[in-house]
């Protein structure tokens, strides 16, 4: 597999994961595209809080700043899961390896993240943006 086609690839799996709540919708899955919206209410909450943030892994993760409700772990865990079956997809589309997916996805979240928010370096630290 070449560079570029590479790139193109990751550049794709980006894309398809931030309109992942939309495709969703579109596919007229409301009540999941509800659910979707409604975990990722519950996320951004703790993500503003510190409890919760991003990692060079391309997952969610516990930050250690605080402990996280029953509702925020389980709304964690269901974007996690979202975000392993796009990777997984996307992977297998491009004969990648879903680590690798996961990995540009993930830094794009870090570098998206707000100033403030907690995000997970690749030495494994976590640090605020």
């Amino acid at each position: 597999m070449t560079l570029k086609k590479t790139i193109f690839a990751a550049i794709s799996a980006v894309a398809l994961l931030a309109g992942g709540t939309v495709a969703i919708a579109s596919l007229g899955a409301t009540s999941a595209a509800a659910q979707a919206q409604s975990a990722k209410s519950i996320v951004d909450a703790a993500i503003n809080k510190g409890t919760i943030g991003e990692t060079v892994a391309g997952y969610l993760a516990e930050t250690g700043a605080g402990s996280l409700s029953s509702a925020e772990r389980a709304a964690m865990n269901e974007i996690n899961i979202g975000r392993k079956s796009i990777y997984t997809k996307k992977a297998r589309a491009e004969n990648l390896q879903v680590e690798v997916v996961a990995a540009v996805f993930g830094e794009k979240q870090i570098a998206k993240a707000k100033a403030g928010d907690k995000v997970m370096d690749s030495s494994g630290v976590w640090r605020t943006k």
